[in-house]
């Protein structure tokens, strides 16, 4: 046995791992084949291996692969919903797990949250039977009306717009929040210079984050997006799916807004969600 191979190294020529070792002459092909046919030149690799060296830096590893449209891509390829079960989505860097969670009537801010109120309900069901899944929980997260998630506001309460909540004996769920608003994904930093540079905008449209799980069956992290919203159709990470476009209805007449015990006009959104029973996703 060769030093190499003793100290855990594989003899030349010998592949430690079939598939990684596929995806780097693929990966190196096609890098190859770029400097080759577009001519790159020293100054220009500088350029770049200094760009990859911020990035790391900074940690925007995850918005760059967003930006770059690969992990939508990495998800179409880990997802594969069949029978009418919910397309997934990506989860996006702003998720915080162990939101609280909250009992029936569900709030996700408080009253005096800026913004439209939004009353978001519908029901979680077993894709292909119909079955309503009770006790099925949902993992919600947004931004506010300006934007910004909590997190990057220091004017928002810790865990605003951050809520768990269960289903009810029907499969049913209903929260209260407010609207979110279209915002620009972080571009002070080099993602953001690299979209400048290449003539592309940091915009995402306005959308709701969910995670929503039940025994026995498969979880799903997807967004639903607000229909109307002007950047629907020029997502900057490439991730709106039509079937995830939820319309809005206004509802301004007194006795609505008196039901509903507001003091101002406010929207609903349906939107019913479908797991695919364990061991069946393709």
């Amino acid at each position: 046995m060769s030093g190499a191979e003793h100290a855990g190294v594989p003899a030349a020529g010998r592949a430690a791992d079939a598939r990684l070792h596929a995806i780097v002459e693929r990966v190196l092909g096609d890098l190859h084949s770029t400097v080759r046919d577009l001519r790159i030149t020293e100054p220009e690799l500088r350029i770049a291996l200094e760009f990859l060296a911020e990035v790391g830096r900074t940690g925007e590893w995850q918005l760059l692969s967003d930006v770059l449209g690969i992990s939508v891509a990495v998800d179409a390829n880990t997802h594969h919903p069949a029978n009418g079960a919910t397309a997934s989505n990506v989860e996006g860097p702003f998720y915080r797990a162990g939101a609280p969670l909250a009992e029936p009537p569900v709030r996700l801010c408080g009253d005096r949250e800026p913004g439209e109120v939004l009353l978001v309900s519908g029901q979680v069901r077993e894709a292909g039977s119909g079955r309503p899944l009770a006790g099925a929980m949902l993992d919600v997260w947004q931004t506010n009306h300006a934007g910004l998630y909590e997190h990057e506001d220091p004017e928002q309460p810790d865990w605003n717009l951050r809520r768990r909540l269960r289903t009810g004996a029907d499969g049913g769920y209903e929260f209260r929040t407010v609207a979110p608003s279209a915002y620009q994904i972080p571009h002070d930093g080099p993602v953001g210079r690299f979209l400048a540079a290449v003539g592309r905008h940091p915009w995402r449209p306005a959308h709701l984050h969910l995670k929503v799980t039940a025994d026995g069956h498969q979880p799903l992290t997807t967004m639903l997006y607000l229909a109307g919203d002007p950047w629907l159709d020029d997502d900057t990470i490439f991730s709106v799916k039509p079937e995830l476009t939820v319309a809005l209805t206004r509802h301004e007449r007194a006795e609505e807004i008196s039901a509903r015990g507001l003091d101002r006009p406010f929207s609903t959104a349906a939107y019913d969600f479908a797991l695919e029973p364990a061991g069946q996703a393709g």
